[in-house]
């Protein structure tokens, strides 16, 4: 089941360089509407250190179909994902992530997040392709209240997770937020269109007597 294809990194440059100690190119601003094929920054080991690299979102070389998530259960099954878990591990930085969920027949856009958190990592895997680089994002279960909206979530990483990740640890035996920190409420539909940009898409939606505002609280 396919999800976590748009996510936000609200956070600026000299946030991200102080969270992850890497120096963060003044290009990385902050974006509200990431979608797969676009870039995106992700954090690589280099040695004692890290850095940053820019690469595209999702595996599509040699493949009929973009991969933008790869199941956390399965990844060491899989060829395509095996060798970039062994040397490819990467944290991509997001301050939340969109999932929808149909309601009456249609489907919503939630805003998921933590709010303690402001800048999370993804667990991710990158390859390089040619001169370039493709990033994935690992899936897992989600657990209450992300069930309500979703059954799979990007597999997010406490401080210490980012580091065992990095490390080499298995996946499923990562350090990770507690389930019942996350917060998620309806976003406005214009989040489903690629291109649209801009902090008032993770602000919520109220709907009242069938007009949709905007809540700025």
């Amino acid at each position: 089941m396919i999800m976590c294809g748009r996510y936000c990194i609200a956070a600026s440059p000299g946030e991200m360089a102080e969270h992850y100690k890497v120096t963060v190119p003044k290009t990385c601003l902050p974006r509200y509407n990431i979608a797969p094929s676009e870039l995106i920054p992700v954090v690589v080991p280099d040695g004692l250190t890290k850095k940053i690299r820019i690469g595209q979102f999702g595996f599509s070389s040699g493949l009929k179909t973009r991969i933008i998530n790869a199941r956390v259960e399965s990844v060491l099954e899989k060829p395509l994902f095996k060798s970039q878990l062994r040397s490819g591990r990467c944290l991509v930085p997001a301050s939340g992530y969109y999932e929808w969920k149909t309601s009456e027949g249609k489907k919503e856009p939630w805003y998921i997040y933590l709010p303690e958190l402001p800048i999370i990592s993804f667990a991710g895997l990158i390859r390089k392709v040619r001169e370039s680089y493709e990033i994935v994002i690992l899936t897992t279960s989600a657990a209450m209240p992300v069930w309500e909206v979703h059954p799979r979530m990007p597999l997010v990483l406490s401080r210490l997770g980012e580091e065992e990740y990095l490390a080499g640890k298995s996946p499923e035996d990562l350090n990770s937020p507690d389930s019942t920190c996350y917060r998620m409420h309806k976003v406005s539909t214009r989040v489903n269109k690629t291109g649209e940009e801009g902090p008032d898409l993770i602000l919520p939606v109220i709907i009242n007597k069938a007009q949709r505002t905007l809540d700025m609280i």
